[in-house]
């Protein structure tokens, strides 16, 4: 059933956002990798091109001339910079026509919004160094703040209204198992791929009435039986026996796919799989590595709780337009999993320190060329649905492994 919003009643919007969102405010020049530098292509909307085609004068001509057409208008780059940023790394067209009349890409970076029926969430990105201070600082227990918007709602053909209404509820379980202390990362993730999965399946046979049944197995005091139920599963030889560092490397072969954007992510990728996945490093060794590496991240271990929230935030809900609650499960874990490797990887370099630099460097790489590229984010799903490393049970069996070097 899609949700109807009938002419004579108009419902105003609710604005759900982190509650860290309000703490972000661009750095500007002082930033490491400016938005401006990257070689972003900055897309101009339609209705900023044209105001841009009215003004009068040099600079309009030099701002019309500094404009090209692809999928979209934007600007031309030089030396994958944009082209009016100065010599301070600040931004010349925000001196000249002023914010309000920035593209709707310069002025929002990294904030993004979803829309899912009347709700409308809003979120700032891993992609920006700033972004990630604040997300991964972060030490209060997540929570959303709701306010109400002037924005009309529209219908949406797209947005599965009652499935979303049974998601919203299920993602309010897994950030509930997300904030529980007596897991650990591992564990959270080996309970989720669990939850998903039975969601899928209700969500295959038509029947998302049943989900807000379904999710109070996993929440609370169930959660923990729900996880002792797959632990003895896999005592007993139910779930497959699978190679911690072989899994991560089948797993890294669909991120290999991907269209490369950056080549620092080409350079933390290849430097991985020299590193981990070549003939002299075994599974013994590999271990090794990854506890020495846990024991020394000791507390800041939280900052994967806060990577992994941050990731059921802005991916979750989509299913209730894609139906496929599972393919959003199966990105957090292979995101996690990859991004875990990244960093023992920038801990060996580093002379066995992960400072928090690091983390903000590691993450930036990753986010920048997963997260902001639609095509590959399409890529990982389709590899989702046919490799078995993705499958629930390779991928628990994987967690529960490698959770040992935990």
């Amino acid at each position: 059933m899609l949700q109807k919003i009938s002419a004579e009643m108009e419902i105003n919007m609710k604005v759900r956002v982190p509650h860290y969102y309000e703490q972000f405010h661009c750095i500007a020049s002082k930033c490491k990798d400016n938005c401006c530098v990257g070689g972003w292509e900055i897309d101009i909307d339609d209705d900023t091109y044209e105001y841009y085609q009215q003004i009068p004068g040099e600079f309009g001509d030099k701002l019309r001339a500094s404009i090209m057409k692809t999928d979209a208008y934007c600007f031309k780059l030089v030396d994958g910079h944009c082209p009016f940023l100065d010599d301070h790394k600040l931004c010349g067209l925000y001196k000249e026509v002023g914010e309000e009349h920035l593209g709707v890409v310069c002025a929002e970076f990294p904030r993004f919004t979803e829309y899912y029926g009347n709700v409308k969430e809003k979120g700032i990105g891993l992609a920006c160094e700033e972004a990630e201070r604040i997300i991964f600082s972060d030490r209060d227990v997540f929570s959303m703040v709701e306010m109400e918007d002037s924005e009309g709602c529209e219908e949406d053909s797209e947005y599965d209204s009652e499935l979303g209404r049974q998601l919203f509820a299920a993602r309010d379980a897994a950030f509930l198992l997300l904030e529980d202390q007596s897991l650990s990362i591992h564990e959270k993730l080996i309970v989720l791929l669990s939850m998903g999965a039975d969601i899928q399946e209700l969500i295959n046979h038509n029947q998302v009435n049943d989900i807000k049944n379904l999710i109070t197995r996993y929440t609370s005091d169930h959660g923990d039986r729900c996880l002792q139920e797959l632990h003895d599963a896999y005592e007993e030889d139910s779930y497959p026996n699978i190679s911690v560092k072989d899994g991560i490397r089948s797993i890294l072969y669909a991120y290999e796919e991907l269209e490369t954007l950056n080549p620092e992510w080409t350079n933390a990728l290849n430097h991985i799989i020299e590193i981990f996945h070549n003939d002299q490093m075994d599974d013994n060794a590999y271990s090794i590595l990854a506890s020495e590496f846990y024991n020394q991240l000791g507390e800041r271990s939280y900052e994967y709780k806060n990577l992994l929230e941050y990731f059921v935030f802005r991916y979750f809900m989509k299913a209730a337009y894609d139906h496929d609650v599972f393919g959003k499960i199966q990105l957090m874990v292979t995101n996690f999993l990859v991004i875990k490797e990244m960093d023992i990887d920038a801990w060996l370099t580093h002379n066995k320190t992960f400072s928090f630099e690091n983390r903000i460097d590691t993450v930036h790489i990753f986010s920048r060329e997963v997260e902001y590229s639609e095509d590959n984010l399409e890529i990982l799903a389709e590899e989702f649905i046919f490799d078995d490393i993705f499958k629930k049970d390779q991928l628990i069996a994987l967690l529960w492994i490698d959770s040992a070097s935990e």
